[in-house]
């Protein structure tokens, strides 16, 4: 692990992952701040990025990310493993974040 990635895993994944989520499960804060469990189910192509629709995992509702469009998602520096970091935002404007949640569980065995 270089200083950098140290660095930005302090930075934006203060707490570790969450166990109890699934595979391809998150949270995300939805439009009134409530933390929802949530699973993606539809990749949304927007240049230059990605969007996720996900939906709640309780009610199978999709979960509206505030743009008014059902054409549009979460993009991935919204979507957590962690219901902590998900309350505190940590890291909203980092898409990147799973490949450091992945260096950091590399690093921690």
């Amino acid at each position: 692990m270089t200083d950098r990635q140290r660095q930005l895993i302090k930075g934006y994944l203060p707490h570790h992952r969450d166990p109890e989520l699934e595979w391809d499960q998150y949270y995300v804060l939805d439009t009134a701040d409530r933390v929802r469990k949530v699973e993606i189910r539809e990749i949304l192509p927007h240049d230059p990025y990605i969007e996720y629709g996900v939906y709640e995992v309780s009610t199978g509702r999709r979960v509206d990310p505030g743009w008014g469009s059902e054409w549009r998602g979460f993009r991935m520096g919204h979507l957590y493993d962690n219901k902590e970091d998900c309350r505190h935002r940590e890291h909203d404007m980092y898409d990147d974040w799973e490949h450091l949640r992945k260096i950091q569980e590399e690093e921690n065995g």
